[in-house]
């Protein structure tokens, strides 16, 4: 239940941004999550990471493979911790909910293939974590920005995802 609230939210803040995309396409309305080159290189690595595992995850579950699944979903679970704290730190507030939401969806996919759960049931747990995927995708954005120039002028603008 606990996990409902953050799955429910997600839900409402991605129908959100859909209809905002619908008649702003030219327009980028996400949040910004302000990041150094190499911070940005380190998420966009853990996201195509995440496709892979989630391609991967697909695989197992059409060969009925529950143990590999089971194995594929634990793995996948931890990897936001994997990026460093000064960065996580700085991460919103909802960003990390979204990211603990997913973990622990990662890890229920995981509980359904050690007990040999139906494949039905992995298929809805991996809809659920392909939503909070693309919620993310809808809601932020990471932007590189320059350190602040000697003036104190704020960031500048390098480029954005």
């Amino acid at each position: 239940m606990q996990r409902s609230i953050p799955f429910i939210a997600l839900l409402l803040l991605s129908s959100v941004c859909q209809a905002q995309s619908s008649w702003r396409l030219s327009q980028d309305n996400r949040m910004v999550i302000a990041v150094g080159k190499v911070e940005r290189n380190l998420v966009l690595t853990e996201m195509r990471e995440y496709l892979h595992g989630l391609h991967n995850i697909q695989h197992a579950m059409a060969r009925k493979d529950m143990k590999g699944l089971a194995l594929l979903a634990n793995d996948m679970a931890p990897k936001l911790e994997r990026l460093p704290a000064s960065l996580r730190e700085r991460f919103p507030e909802e960003f990390t909910q979204l990211a603990i939401a997913q973990k622990e969806a990662f890890q229920s996919l995981a509980h359904i293939g050690d007990n040999k759960g139906e494949i039905s049931a992995a298929l809805e747990q991996t809809a659920e974590i392909i939503t909070y995927c693309s919620g993310c995708h809808d809601t932020y954005r990471f932007e590189v920005m320059a350190p602040k120039p000697s003036s104190g002028k704020g960031l500048r603008h390098q480029g954005g995802r």
